[in-house]
């Protein structure tokens, strides 16, 4: 009986040491009890099983938010519909690249990380995936203009596509051999989990490097300040600005919709600014003060992903019911109401703006 269970241990033990080895690439992985504190919060297998589940409810969301804003839409919010297209789009592009094209893990302070599904089995770079995902954060801010001024427009979009560019730049300009890279990794996180000997860890930078900061940090404040540039500008010119190119319809609308927001807390529920600065910046941050400081926490890591892969589910949430024809098209749905047609909520008069602000309805 105790030589059956002493072969069983040392066949259990056999089959580990087999597997483990099936799993490691690399040849400096080194074998510690440090890793025994690690929990399944911390493993790949917990982020890819995360990043499904949240995609199951976001794409079939998605889906449903972009046949709302196109069937919906009502005729005196035309001029808003094709932005919120483009803004969406945005929105469920990040959201693919985190959930389902890419659904990166990542090392936290350096910049290495393993691509997990689907553009990875394709044989798709970790550079080029990490280049569609500044490209997905930076083009994912909202735009929110009352002067539509086509040119300008140009510009701006220009100015995003060559700042995605370019703050990724950085990634590319720094050495590629893994190996080396490996062991200026390692002397800042010594107990790596397992994943990071596995063959499809990359390192981009080995961290600490002055030209990413800087570069990482101007892009953070380029999503922060586009978000409250639009937010004060939209503000400004429907309180101050009285010769606006908009029509006053479109005015009474919009100041209709600002003190919703101030009625109903304005830093809540104006989604489409918080969102942005909260869950794509947060992580963004967590980043780089890990990096400052050589924080290792491969569970934080996980957790800031998955906060950050949260933002197309919130952001959709706040588009289908903070836009108040959305929202009652929604609750007709729930109700087996098939009638109802979204024209006829803006159907009024316009009001003067000291009667809109504050008679707004929930």
């Amino acid at each position: 009986m105790q030589n059956g269970l002493v072969s069983a241990e040392i066949h259990m033990k056999v089959w580990r040491y087999t597997h483990l080895c099936s799993l490691l690439y690399w040849t400096d992985y080194v074998e510690s009890t440090c890793r025994q504190n690690y929990t399944y919060f911390s493993s790949s297998d917990f982020l890819l099983t995360a990043y499904h589940l949240t995609a199951l409810f976001t794409i079939p969301l998605s889906i449903f938010t972009f046949l709302t804003i196109i069937r919906v839409t009502p005729r005196k919010m035309k001029n808003l519909k094709i932005p919120m297209l483009i803004t969406h789009a945005w929105s469920t592009n990040l959201d693919l690249m985190l959930t389902v094209y890419s659904a990166p893990l990542t090392f936290f302070p350096s910049a290495a990380g393993i691509p997990m599904d689907f553009l990875a089995t394709l044989g798709v770079s970790p550079k080029w995936l990490a280049y569609l995902g500044q490209v997905s954060v930076i083009n994912r801010n909202d735009k929110n203009e009352i002067e539509k001024k086509e040119n300008q427009n140009y510009i701006y979009f220009i100015f995003n596509y060559v700042a995605a560019f370019l703050f990724i730049l950085p990634f590319y300009l720094e050495d590629t051999d893994q190996l080396e890279l490996r062991k200026f990794v390692l002397k800042r996180m010594p107990c790596p989990t397992l994943d990071f000997f596995e063959k499809n860890a990359y390192i981009l930078l080995r961290g600490g490097e002055l030209l990413p900061f800087v570069s990482i940090s101007v892009g953070l404040l380029t999503i922060m300040f586009q978000s409250l540039f639009f937010s004060i500008h939209t503000v400004y010119h429907l309180n101050y600005v009285k010769n606006a190119t908009v029509s006053d319809a479109t005015k009474a609308l919009q100041k209709r919709f600002l003190s919703y927001c101030r009625k109903n807390n304005f830093s809540t529920v104006c989604c489409p600014v918080t969102i942005p600065l909260t869950v794509l910046c947060s992580p963004i941050i967590y980043s780089l003060v890990a990096d400052r400081y050589d924080y290792y926490n491969q569970t934080l890591n996980n957790m800031s992903m998955l906060f950050m892969a949260s933002h197309c589910l919130l952001s959709t949430a706040c588009t289908l019911f903070v836009i108040k024809p959305y929202r009652e098209f929604v609750r007709n749905i729930i109700r087996g109401n098939r009638n109802y047609n979204a024209n006829d909520l803006w159907a009024t008069q316009i009001q003067p703006a000291s009667q809109i602000i504050g008679s707004v309805s929930g």
